[in-house]
């Protein structure tokens, strides 16, 4: 099914896209384009400070085709991402929180030679090999001869089933579709101040910079704190006047909790778009629209391979009638979604088939990925005798009588934990490389309702190894981005099976509720405050009991239950904790020390 205003990739010359920026610093040179505390740019300002950077990164790697670049969340961080583009060439994000080796792997598979980092970050990616350039310098380079402008725009890592991450190319073109899409349909426009929330290593990144960009609109830039934190999220967006956000699922569930606890309402907004994963209506989110009557919750559908998002269903009205699980809505212009059976033909209206996207969206790509591109991206012939080319997403979807499409589950073992794409597979495999582990299985376990982890089964090479959990625990995360650490830890004899050979993840036991063995000794919590936190990790994780001295990512935490830990501090107790302090002192004696009363709504202000 195609919309009308759809059209064949390629058919449409589009603009590159800093060019969109150029054009809208034309218009409005002395708006405000970007904002972080008391530090702002004017359009004008930022395409000066983009240009130069654009200059000395071509003066020192002239002949790279893609730049690192490893800021914090600051205004560096978006003239490095224009300058890089200014400069023909692709950016590809380096997150300093991802284990060295990951790093080192994407830094050989991209044949990297230069990265923007700022100083903090600059050690360590000098010590992989990289020439750092800190993207405040000021160091004066002649004009030099264009250079050839790269085709991709950015390069994206994904988890990978063999165990090795993948590199998605993204296309200027099909970025510049999804723009003019945005800019047509969306409600952004000159004047309109966005938040940008999500890290440069998820695509929902691009449209929180390049559609407020590319409109003379303001983009607010927050800390760390203000991001992983509901209630200063919250009050971010009503003291700045926020009209636009881009939240994944979780951030707007507990966005809308902690308005719902606080009784207040960022009534500024108008657009609010999630992704990343499966949307779902709950009551505090369906209070929080009612509360919003003027304000869109626009739900976004693709995935990396199709250019940011590539359908959309627009929540409008009525709140309490949205359906608890929103479909997918339409393609944007210039794409098409198929529902295809495995020999490649259309499913039939209402019956469920593999989701293949077609169009301007796509991206070129793997990165040194010859075979799983050509398996994934394939030449599709439809009724007319065209061939296309298409992707095959591995979503399972149906079209309704209307033409809307809605999702029906995934073909294989891909998740999603807290918005990221994670391929069980690479776990996996990382797990039978471990001492002792002859084998191991992954999987996505959701026994307490909202809240989904990972717990792996390993099986030990006999049954007179003794793994040690801690140890394999330890290997891991230094291996594997946050992510994908497994919660949970199974000892078991043999992987259960179907008859078919598979395994019969239905068969495979339910965790053990208690404290997993760790290196420290348990001791009882010894304060009030320490038994408060105590209990709530206990619940939060689903253990026995939680020991003064135990480390909250060790017995399984993660950032989402980091949130729930300082709301459920605020709601529950009146306490109020940095969230940066958790992650500083994970302990229950550690996060004890930080606790203070909540602050009156007067003392907030």
């Amino acid at each position: 099914m195609r919309t009308a205003t759809q059209k064949e990739a390629g058919s449409v010359a589009l603009p590159l896209i800093h060019q969109y920026v150029e054009q809208t610093t034309q218009n409005y040179p002395d708006n405000v384009a970007v904002v972080f505390g008391n530090q702002s740019l004017t359009y004008t300002e930022l395409n000066r400070r983009a240009d130069q950077l654009a200059r000395l990164i071509n003066h020192h790697a002239a002949k790279s085709e893609r730049v690192g670049i490893s800021t914090t969340r600051s205004i560096e961080m978006v003239v490095s991402v224009l300058a890089i583009l200014k400069a023909g060439k692709a950016y590809l994000p380096l997150d300093p929180a991802y284990p060295k080796s990951r790093l080192v792997q994407m830094q050989a598979d991209a044949d990297l030679t230069l990265c923007l980092s700022t100083t903090v970050d600059a050690p360590l990616f000098s010590e992989l090999g990289l020439l750092v350039i800190d993207p405040n310098s000021e160091e004066a380079v002649p004009d030099s001869e264009p250079v050839r402008q790269s085709e991709t725009a950015y390069v994206l890592y994904t988890s990978g089933s063999t165990g090795t991450p993948k590199g998605v190319l993204n296309s200027h073109a099909g970025l510049s579709n999804f723009i003019q899409w945005q800019m047509a349909h969306s409600s952004a426009k000159p004047g309109l101040k966005t938040i940008q929330f999500c890290h440069l290593s998820f695509d929902g990144s691009f449209p929180e910079l390049f559609i407020p960009l590319s409109t003379g609109g303001t983009l607010y830039l927050m800390t760390e704190s203000q991001r992983l934190e509901a209630s200063q999220l919250l009050h971010f967006l009503i003291d700045n006047g926020i009209n636009r956000a881009f939240l994944p699922f979780v951030a707007v569930q507990y966005l809308a909790e902690a308005a719902q606890a606080e009784r207040l309402f960022p009534e500024t907004l108008v657009e609010l778009v999630t992704g990343g994963e499966a949307l779902k209506i709950t009551e505090p989110i369906a209070r929080f629209f009612a509360a919003l009557p003027g304000c869109t919750l626009m739900n976004a559908y693709g995935p990396t391979e199709a250019s940011v998002w590539m359908a959309e269903n627009k929540l409008t009205g009525d709140s309490s009638a949205w359906p608890t699980l929103p479909q997918i809505g339409r393609p944007i212009g210039n794409t098409d979604l198929l529902v295809l059976d495995d020999s490649g033909n259309k499913r039939p209206v209402g019956e469920v088939g593999e989701l293949c996207i077609a169009g301007a969206c796509l991206a070129q790509g793997y990165l040194n990925r010859p075979e799983l591109t050509a398996e994934k991206f394939i030449d599709w012939t439809n009724a007319g005798g065209d061939t296309i080319r298409i992707y095959r997403t591995g979503d399972l979807g149906q079209y309704l009588p209307d033409g809307v499409v809605a999702f029906a589950g995934r073909k294989d073992d891909q998740v999603k934990i807290r918005g990221n794409r994670v391929e069980l597979g690479e776990i996996e495999v990382a797990l039978t490389r471990q001492a002792g582990v002859r084998q191991a299985v992954v999987v996505a376990r959701e026994d307490v309702p909202g809240l989904k982890r990972l717990v792996a089964y390993v099986v030990p090479d006999s049954a007179t190894t003794a793994l040690d959990l801690n140890e394999i625990r330890r290997t891991l995360t230094t291996q594997l981005p946050d992510f994908m650490w497994p919660a949970q830890f199974v000892v078991i004899n043999e992987i259960p099976q179907t008859t078919a050979g598979k395994v019969d993840k239905k068969r495979l036991p339910t965790p053990a509720i208690q404290r997993p063995d760790l290196t420290v000794l348990y001791r009882k919590p010894g304060t009030p405050l320490e038994q408060t936190v105590s209990n709530l990790w206990a619940d939060l994780l689903q253990l026995d009991r939680v020991g003064t001295d135990d480390n909250f990512f060790e017995l399984g935490g993660n950032s989402l239950l980091a949130q729930k830990t300082v709301a459920a501090l605020r709601q529950q107790h009146g306490l109020e904790l940095p969230i940066t302090k958790l992650y500083q002192h994970p302990t229950v004696a550690g996060v004890a020390n930080y606790l203070t009363p909540c602050p009156s709504p007067t003392e907030r202000g």
